[in-house]
């Protein structure tokens, strides 16, 4: 067999053993861009989100120039966000302002980086991501909705007059916008929560150490107050009644055994009226996202 006919069949060979490659007009498709996105898409609107991280990673590794790299890396973090990742979430946003600061996604991923520090509870990197969107786009979509969340994220951190301040500034900056209303209506909320009723548990806990389960009732736990009255009072009685007798040793049983409920309705009226402030701010505080449409 001469060389020339082995060199054919060696190709032929080759040939069979290679896959043929994809193609629209066989079986199979050429993998393009938009290919590789749309297998993306398809397992975002799924909700099946770590496979949709999946393809779109693939994406950007394929394609890692194409011009759509930017929606893609935004989408990535928005894949995270939504499968509740919100720590790796904040960092994939970060990148997209990092790396595409110039690009038409860099202020909305840099909005839900504020939401995702949010969720974590991380607040002053909430308000700053929030503060950098409304600075560096302020023509953006995003900037207006950026200045109304800080403004709650500074309620959050119990800075009324940074609320106020960031509520004004959005006045200032988008009066036409269709929160403007709601804005408003925000800050007239932050006035009236200056007169917020307040319970002190320093008072509750006095009023209680004076007659037990009187603190509760200030603090409006009437059941709690009740209950504390009575069985601190049988206690009480227990005591004093041993005593008369001169039954010293019962006496001290008894004492001993209900000193910790004594201190217990103490320490038990100041934690309700505690919780009492807690409850009237948080009241005040979905009020005023609702007003401001915010998220939660």
């Amino acid at each position: 067999m001469n060389r020339s006919l082995i060199h054919l069949l060696l190709l032929a060979l080759f040939c069979l053993a290679v896959p043929a490659p994809l193609s629209a007009a066989g079986n199979g498709i050429i993998l393009t861009e938009e290919v590789q996105l749309n297998l993306g898409d398809s397992f975002m609107g799924e909700r099946e989100y770590y496979r949709a991280i999946t393809e779109y990673k693939k994406f950007l590794f394929l394609f890692p120039h194409s011009e759509q790299a930017d929606s893609v890396l935004f989408k990535i973090g928005m894949a995270y966000y939504r499968g509740d990742e919100f720590e790796t979430a904040a960092g994939v946003f970060a990148s997209v302002g990092e790396k595409y600061r110039e690009s038409r996604y860099a202020p909305t991923a840099g909005y839900y980086a504020g939401l995702c520090f949010w969720r974590l509870n991380r607040l002053d990197e909430a308000a700053a991501a929030f503060s950098a969107v409304a600075t560096r786009y302020p023509a953006s979509g995003d900037a207006p909705r950026a200045l109304l969340e800080k403004s709650l994220v500074e309620f959050d951190l119990r800075d009324v007059p940074g609320s106020r301040e960031e509520l004004e500034r959005f006045l200032a900056a988008y009066p036409q916008d269709d929160r403007a209303a709601g804005a408003r209506e925000a800050l007239v909320l932050l006035e009236q929560g200056q007169d917020l009723p307040r319970k002190s548990p320093v008072v509750a806990g006095i009023l209680s150490a004076a007659v037990p389960g009187a603190g509760h009732l200030y603090a409006g736990h009437f059941g709690d107050g009740i209950t504390s009255f009575f069985l601190n009072g049988m206690f009480i009685a227990g005591t004093v009644v041993a005593i008369q007798q001169e039954n010293y040793a019962v006496a001290g049983v008894v004492g001993v055994i209900g000193l910790p409920f004594y201190i217990g309705n103490i320490y038990g009226a100041a934690n309700a009226a505690t919780k009492w402030n807690i409850r009237v701010r948080k009241e005040l505080r979905g009020r005023i996202a609702v007003s401001l449409d915010a998220p939660f």
